[in-house]
């Protein structure tokens, strides 16, 4: 059985931010059979993304799935005689600072089974990170190390591989952010490594971002999305590969009164693979943001005729001050507005409809990762969630910072929409030195099926 809430309010001297507390009265776990159990089941899903292993750390928090899609939580108790009680910590983010559920536990207890993490759901292929908390008698506090596991995976991939398509999804960094930066940092530098991410992907239809930097800043004569792709033309190993901009100049041109916006946000494929059937451009205007975010978007088929079509859009929401709920409030805004767009796009085509971007909201956004939410349940699947994955360990984002720092978080997402759930694969294209540098996101690669 799992704890239930009894009460609610706010635990500020365990964590900061939002906490529900939910107090125990269940009976300790027995020992045997189930603690068996625990050390066998190593949490794998965990693990594989920088978890430390079951029964490792302070108070050798253990974690398991059980039958239901909950999570058995177990630790040491040799020291229950120290302490007053236990305080089990769940919340979406590592940094135990957003939606966060605290469990009063009784001293006597070595488990107890919590809920997932908020936004945790089988479509989602979030984690759930837990913390154990030890009071002791006078009031002070020992900590476990936190630990993750991810939300089951119901929906398995069963496409054949004629009926997969490979997704790209890369913020290039634009080189405009480059101007005071020296040669081993710049665009000089990150371009040629840009281009080598890009082919070793395999990824043939891409969403870009940040693709907007102007001739004019020195990075040579011509804008950098046309930089991009005439050396995706020159450098590909496959001498027939056509690669193209979905839309024109002209498409990004804003209305009277309007700004340009984000016009690096960019659908680029290879037209020696894909026929293009259709192409727009949404612009998102919000009272809240000059700059519009742009949807770019392309309905693509195999010209080999031999596959079901597909829409891919590039997507890039507003960055703003971290932690500010004014831009928290415009992602909202314009996280409706992309769904109304794309599910418009899926009820005219049918079939399956990518989403692909930066969508500038993590599980450690406060106070929530609202634009994640709102796309789970507005039906969404998350190519995150499938057993096929790698990079997970990383972030898909690190600041052009090394060593890497361990845990699983993403700013970028690949996510579909349409009578298909499930994934084939994903991939957070990691690098781990310095000199290969091609933005301060890495690149994410996603295989799906197709309807």
């Amino acid at each position: 059985m799992s704890a239930r809430p009894t009460s609610v309010r706010p635990v500020r001297a365990l964590v900061a931010g939002v906490v529900v507390l939910l107090t125990s009265t269940l009976l300790a776990a027995p020992a045997g059979a189930s603690d068996a159990a625990e050390r066998r089941n190593t949490n794998p899903t965990g693990t594989r993304s920088g978890s430390l292993p079951n029964g490792a750390g302070n108070l050798k928090v253990r974690l398991a799935a059980t039958a239901d899609g909950r999570i058995r939580v177990g630790w040491d108790r040799s020291r229950a005689k120290q302490f007053k009680r236990y305080t089990v910590l769940v919340s979406p983010g590592r940094q135990m600072r957003t939606q966060v559920k605290a469990y009063r536990v009784s001293r006597k207890r070595s488990a107890l089974v919590v809920d997932r993490a908020v936004g945790a759901t089988p479509a989602s292929g979030n984690y759930s990170f837990v913390k154990v908390y030890g009071v002791r008698r006078n009031g002070s506090k020992t900590a476990s190390q936190t630990k993750w596991i991810q939300a089951p995976i119901t929906s398995r991939c069963t496409a054949a591989a004629r009926d997969q398509v490979t997704i790209g999804l890369f913020n290039v960094r634009t080189w405009a952010a480059d101007r005071n930066l020296g040669p081993r940092r710049n665009w000089t530098h990150r371009g040629p490594n840009a281009i080598r991410e890009i082919l070793r992907s395999g990824a043939h239809a891409i969403a870009i971002q940040e693709a907007s930097g102007s001739e004019r800043l020195g990075f040579g004569k011509k804008p950098q999305k046309k930089w991009i792709l005439d050396r995706l033309n020159a450098t590909d190993p496959d001498k027939g590969a056509r690669w193209v901009d979905a839309l024109s100049d002209d498409a990004y041109r804003p209305p009277k009164g309007r700004v340009p916006g984000l016009v690096g946000t960019r659908v680029f494929y290879d037209a020696s693979k894909y026929r293009k059937l259709d192409a727009g451009l949404a612009r998102i205007v919000d009272p809240g943001f000059k700059k519009d975010s742009l949807i770019a978007w392309a309905r693509l088929q195999s010209v080999r005729g031999d596959q079901a079509p597909f829409v891919l859009s590039s997507n890039h929401l507003r960055v703003g001050v971290v932690g500010s709920v004014k831009e928290w409030r415009i992602r909202a805004r314009q996280t409706r507005k992309t769904i109304e767009v794309l599910g418009g796009l899926q009820r005219r085509f049918g079939g399956q409809v990518f989403l692909a971007g930066d969508l500038n909201s993590t599980n450690n956004t406060k106070p929530s990762n609202n634009v994640h939410q709102m796309l789970m349940r507005a039906g969404y699947y998350d190519a995150y969630a499938t057993t096929r994955i790698s990079g997970s360990k990383f972030p898909t984002t690190q600041d052009s910072k090394f060593p890497l720092y361990k845990t699983p978080l993403r700013r970028d997402y690949i996510l579909s929409l349409g009578p298909v759930k499930g994934s084939c694969g994903y991939r957070n294209q990691i690098y781990r030195k310095p000199s290969r540098i091609a933005s301060d996101h890495f690149m994410q690669v996603a295989q799906m099926p197709l309807a």
